[in-house]
């Protein structure tokens, strides 16, 4: 078996992981759409966050267990081999939607990947893959997520690998993940779920004009990515310090958010908020987009919610992209796009996954465009990533 590049029982594990990951991914994303259906019809319902917040910390901290570490212990598993608890993926699942239901500023891709991660990992170890091959599952398993909640197959494939430092892991992780993530995307779609593609035509004249204002735009979004991972850590940090009792830190969290939304009038900012994504492209974005959004989804995943980051990351990226074209002088739709891919590689500190993402999203025209700024924002981050353990990870690769 160690001689095969790609072990048959591997990957056969992988792709029926796959495809439940498929089905998985459609039901997740049929009840956020509800969720959002529900905020419409009762505005009001951001009002009942405090009581979300203490509800999830107090089910997280009784039963979760390692629950509670969410990404950081899937990437563990796929390095390390550690144990993923079984009630993970329905936890997560479950108090995802409750953040979402109740106007919590979050994404979906940190719950599909807790999920892929914990179903690969409990798979494998039932069915006694050790080491390499292990692995390789859980990496098919993340791959399989990102890719059929996105519709990026091809990026959710190099998000799994990248994000768990595969380069130390296995090169028979490769077509798993690739095959794994387009299989549970095609069972996503054949469901009926479809996502947004943009078309992009401007294509700039690569002169030494262009690579200067690239510089300066890759720059700023490389930084707000940043910013992005170093905010939610800071805020967790600051509310554990500042009180002693996790139901009163979580009460105190969401009530912030629930104030900010009610004072600033920011209903529009709850849940995924996808709409600022069409407004970037369609070059209506106004300059409070992007701060009012980055604010709210920092504080909600730092008053300890559940939910990803990467949806408020492309709206914070093609928000911002469109202000800093404007400014630049450059294309806003083409910079918003940039922004789009450049902030979420900066935030998770990954390469391919954000330029293979601008190429699937956008089309291939501008790819010499996505390989300039997603890598130069990649270097301007400096290795800091929303999920703490691929930090880790990576300083202790570089010893």
């Amino acid at each position: 078996m160690k001689n095969k590049f790609v072990d048959f029982k591997v990957l056969a594990t992988s792709l029926c992981c796959s495809v439940v990951m498929g089905l998985i991914s459609f039901a997740f994303l049929k009840c956020l759409d509800y969720a959002a259906d529900f905020r419409s019809f009762f505005p009001l319902c951001y009002m009942f966050l405090p009581v979300a917040g203490i509800v999830t910390a107090f089910v997280y901290k009784r039963i979760g267990g390692k629950s509670s570490m969410g990404n950081n212990i899937i990437i563990e598993s796929a390095n390390d081999g550690e144990k993923v608890p079984k009630r993970l993926a329905s936890l997560t699942f479950i108090f995802t939607c409750i953040t979402h239901l109740f106007g919590g500023s979050v994404g979906r891709e940190g719950t599909a990947v807790q999920i892929g991660g914990s179903l690969t990992s409990n798979v494998a170890d039932y069915l006694g893959f050790k080491n390499n091959d292990r692995s390789t599952i859980v990496l098919s398993g993340i791959s399989s997520a990102f890719g059929s909640v996105f519709g990026t197959p091809f990026a959710g494939a190099f998000f799994g690998m990248e994000v768990c430092c595969v380069g130390r892991l296995s090169a028979g992780a490769v077509i798993p993940c690739f095959a794994c993530s387009y299989l549970a995307n095609f069972v996503t779609q054949l469901l009926g779920f479809k996502h947004e593609r943009y078309a992009i035509s401007s294509i700039p004249d690569f002169d030494a004009r262009f690579l200067f204002v690239f510089l300066i735009a890759a720059v700023c979004l490389g930084l707000i990515g940043k910013l992005f991972a170093l905010g939610i850590k800071y805020v967790k940090l600051a509310y554990s310090k500042i009180f002693k009792n996790y139901l009163l830190a979580a009460a105190v969290g969401a009530a912030i958010v629930s104030l900010l939304i009610f004072a600033l009038g920011l209903n529009d900012f709850e849940g995924l908020s996808t709409w600022m994504q069409g407004t970037a492209f369609n070059g209506d974005a106004k300059w409070y987009d992007m701060p009012a959004k980055y604010l709210l989804t920092v504080l909600t995943l730092g008053a300890g919610f559940q939910g990803g980051e990467v949806t408020p990351l492309f709206s914070i990226g093609a928000s911002l992209g469109i202000i800093l074209g404007s400014f630049l002088g450059i294309s806003p739709m083409l910079c918003a796009a940039l922004g789009y891919a450049a902030v979420f590689g900066s935030a998770t500190n990954t390469l391919m996954a954000p330029i293979m993402l601008g190429i699937e999203v956008f089309g291939g025209n501008n790819m010499l465009a996505f390989v300039v700024v997603c890598s130069l924002a990649y270097v301007v981050n400096g290795n800091r990533s929303i999920y703490g353990a691929q930090e880790n990870i990576e300083k202790i690769i570089s010893r």
